[in-house]
């Protein structure tokens, strides 16, 4: 069994995670004076629910606008900006593709982010001076130009280096205005950790987010047991992937194992 009092690197991973929860909740207290915040890490490693713990922890949970796994266009960002403009509010970006887009766009994206997390105490004004208006705009009587006074989180899975080389010229501006948590973890770490929480926080039981009522006690072994016997195999190991494990082992009970594989 997999404990943090007797392992270091899960405790480490306990650290890092709790880090993102940290500083999470003094970007939402800070009363604005954080613009931006960026969390970094493996997909499905949990960094979504560290953050929302943060919210939820600091009772701001409230002002919180979700944009949770697309691909947003610069009017559809203008347009979120807009609608989370006011002091107080602040706009999540989780797991949005925003700099893997044309040229022409990206840079319209990127500027828009350097402008509503530019680190000053007047006004942020962000503008859309267009020759033709944008649908979305016309229907919401979204103004041309506005004083955002929100903030920013943007929780992706890109590594910092990724991260500058899609952003180019922009990522310094952009760098220095979001205050950067990354929370990578490796092969040997994932595979603890994610153990750890199924076997010592019960993530596939009670606690599962997934699941009304959590997968049985059998099945949770299962998902332990192949995670243990195939870690070298699987592109990753995170929480999201042993609910999907268990999930199989639940649907196929007899053949789970050959649809585990073929999923891989």
């Amino acid at each position: 069994m997999v404990n943090k009092n007797s392992n270091p690197i899960v405790q480490e991973v306990i650290d890092k995670f709790e880090t993102v929860t940290k500083m999470t909740s003094i970007f939402a207290n800070s009363g604005g004076a954080i613009r931006g915040l960026m969390i970094l890490g493996n997909a499905g490693s949990g960094k979504t629910h560290h953050v929302k713990q943060a919210f939820t922890g600091t009772n701001t949970m409230d002002r919180v606008d979700y944009v949770k796994g697309s691909s947003l266009t610069a009017p559809a960002l203008f347009y979120k900006l807009w609608m989370n403009s006011d002091p107080g509010s602040i706009l999540v970006l989780d797991d949005v593709d925003l700099v893997h887009k044309g040229k022409s766009e990206k840079n319209t994206i990127l500027d828009l982010l350097k402008g509503a997390t530019e680190p000053t105490k007047g006004e942020r004004i962000l503008s859309w001076l267009r020759a033709g208006t944008n649908s979305l705009f016309r229907e919401n009587d979204v103004p041309e130009e506005f004083d955002f006074q929100g903030s920013v989180v943007w929780i992706t899975n890109e590594t910092q280096e990724s991260l500058a080389k899609a952003c180019g010229a922009h990522w310094n501006a952009i760098s220095s205005r979001f205050n950067q948590v990354p929370v990578w973890l490796d092969e040997k770490e994932q595979l603890m950790y994610t153990i750890y929480l199924i076997e010592e926080v019960d993530m596939l039981g009670k606690n599962c987010y997934a699941k009304e009522g959590g997968y049985t006690k059998e099945v949770a072994e299962l998902t332990v047991q192949y995670l243990r016997d195939n870690w070298k195999s699987l592109d990753d190991i995170t929480p999201r992937v042993a609910v999907k494990i268990a999930d199989t082992i639940e649907t196929y009970p007899n053949d789970w194992k050959i649809y585990v594989e073929f999923s891989k």
